[in-house]
């Protein structure tokens, strides 16, 4: 069974974050950098991260779930639609002696 997730990118960039400031702070009480108040603050920020992180995805539906249809369950695709494709003069002017290639020295 296949599922699709649709996630915004605003989404992959606030997990990034989350790992991102997870490891400095692992690394900082692992190394015994910190006070015992100042790891339970950066702890509150980390749960708090993630929390709020959570509840705007909720909220936002930032985050989507989709059963394939039909089509994508018995193996058929959606016929992908032929893209635009234009040979390279057509955008050079007509009259300009112009090329694409550098000048040959």
């Amino acid at each position: 069974m296949f599922v699709h997730f649709k996630i915004r990118r605003w989404v992959l960039w606030w997990f990034y974050i989350g790992i991102a400031g997870g490891l400095v702070a692992v690394i900082n009480i692992l190394s015994r950098h910190l006070t015992r108040t100042q790891e339970e603050v950066l702890l509150a920020m980390g749960v708090m991260h993630w929390v709020l992180g959570g509840i705007a995805c909720y909220f936002y539906d930032s985050v989507q779930t989709q059963k394939p249809t039909e089509d994508t369950k018995n193996g058929q695709h959606k016929a992908e639609q032929p893209s635009e494709w234009h040979e390279a003069s057509d955008f050079l002017l007509p009259g300009g002696r112009q090329t694409l290639l550098p000048p040959h020295h």
